[in-house]
C-alpha cells in the first residue's frame, strides 16, 4: 500500500483524505456541486435571494429537438436540427435513438427524421380536451382589470362575426355586449381585423400595425380597438377586443391602452401555438384596414 502523503488524515477502512492544498484540476470530491450539468466555480458568490433553477437539461433539450418539428414544412436531417436547436448534431442523435425508440420520432429511408404517431396521439389528446375558454377569459379578465373598460373576443362566423367571450367592466356604466351575440362583419375594429388578418400571409403585410381602431359605428356613443390573436398554423383564431363609451375612451388617443392590448394579445398568441415571429416588427400604431389591403394586393 502507497504511504499516505504527509498532512494527509486516515479515516476509515484504510482510506485517506487529504488536508493539504490540492492541486489545480484535481477532483477533490466525488460530491461535487453542479448546476444543469455544469460545474459551479469554487469561488462563485452565492446569490440567496435568487429563485433555485429546479429545471432539468435533459428535458429541455429534449423538448427543444421536438418543437424544431413544430413549424418544419418538410422532413430534415441532424444539420437542420443543430441549426435549430444550437445542439451539437452527435447529442442530437443521442436523444433521436431514444425518441424513434418510443414513437415519438419516425427515422425516414433517407435518413432524414419526422414526427412519429406518439407525438400525434399526444396532440389529439390535447385537442380533445382543450377549451378556448381556458386561455381567452383569463386574457379579458386581465384587460378589465388593466383598462377598466369591457372587453370581448369575436371569431368570424362567414360573412359574420360572433362575440365568443366577453367581459364587463365593474364600472357603473358601460358598454356591454352578451356572448353568443352575432353582427356584422362591418367597419368595428374586430371585424376589420377578422377580414384582414384571416386572408394566410396578410399579419406579414399590416406593415408592423396590428391594432385596429372604430368610433360609433353600430352605436354612436361607443368606441372599440381590437388586435388579432393567432393559433396553430399561425392561423388567426379571433379578434381581441377592447370597447366602451367614447365620452372616457378615446382608442385614437389612447397608445398605451393600444400597447397593452397588442401585448396580451401576443402572449395569448404564444399560449394558443403561434410562432412569435406571426407579428413583424410590432407597433402600437393604428391599422388602417383599406392601406393595408393596398399593400396586400400589391404583393
Amino acid at each position: 500500500m502507497r504511504a499516505p502523503a504527509a498532512g494527509a488524515e486516515k479515516g476509515g477502512a484504510g482510506t485517506f483524505w487529504c488536508a493539504a492544498p490540492i492541486e489545480k484540476g484535481v477532483i477533490t470530491s466525488p460530491h461535487r456541486e453542479t448546476q444543469n450539468g455544469f460545474m459551479k466555480k469554487k469561488n462563485e458568490p452565492e446569490n440567496k435571494d435568487a429563485v433555485p433553477d429546479r429545471t432539468v437539461l435533459g428535458a429541455e433539450r429534449s423538448l427543444a429537438i421536438l418543437s424544431a418539428f413544430i413549424d418544419a414544412p418538410e422532413p430534415f436531417g441532424l444539420t437542420e436540427l443543430e441549426a435549430r436547436t444550437g445542439l451539437f448534431k452527435s447529442v442530437i442523435h443521442r436523444y433521436m435513438m431514444s425518441f424513434i425508440k418510443a414513437g415519438y420520432v419516425v427515422q425516414r429511408a433517407d435518413n432524414s427524421y419526422q414526427l412519429g404517431p406518439r407525438a400525434y396521439q399526444l396532440g389529439k389528446a390535447f385537442e380533445a380536451r382543450f377549451d378556448y375558454a381556458d386561455f381567452i377569459m383569463p386574457t379579458l379578465e386581465k384587460l378589465v382589470r388593466a383598462t377598466g373598460e369591457s372587453t370581448a373576443f369575436y371569431i368570424r362566423q362567414q360573412e359574420q362575426r360572433l362575440c365568443l367571450y366577453a367581459a364587463e367592466t365593474p364600472a357603473s356604466v358601460k358598454a356591454t355586449v352578451k356572448a353568443g351575440s352575432l353582427f356584422a362583419m362591418d367597419q368595428t375594429s374586430s371585424a376589420q381585423v377578422l377580414r384582414f388578418f384571416s386572408v394566410p400571409g396578410n399579419a406579414a403585410r399590416s406593415g408592423g400595425r396590428y391594432v385596429s381602431i372604430s368610433v360609433g359605428i353600430n352605436n354612436p356613443l361607443s368606441s372599440s380597438m381590437s388586435a388579432p390573436v393567432f393559433g396553430a398554423g399561425n392561423a388567426l383564431v379571433g379578434a381581441l377586443t377592447i370597447f366602451g363609451l367614447s365620452l372616457r375612451f378615446d382608442p385614437a388617443a389612447s397608445e398605451a391602452m393600444r400597447a397593452t392590448l397588442l401585448q396580451l394579445a401576443q402572449d395569448l398568441s404564444a399560449r394558443l401555438g403561434a410562432s412569435p415571429q406571426v407579428y413583424c416588427s410590432p407597433t402600437a400604431d393604428i391599422f388602417d384596414e383599406a392601406a393595408a389591403q393596398a399593400v396586400a394586393g400589391d404583393g
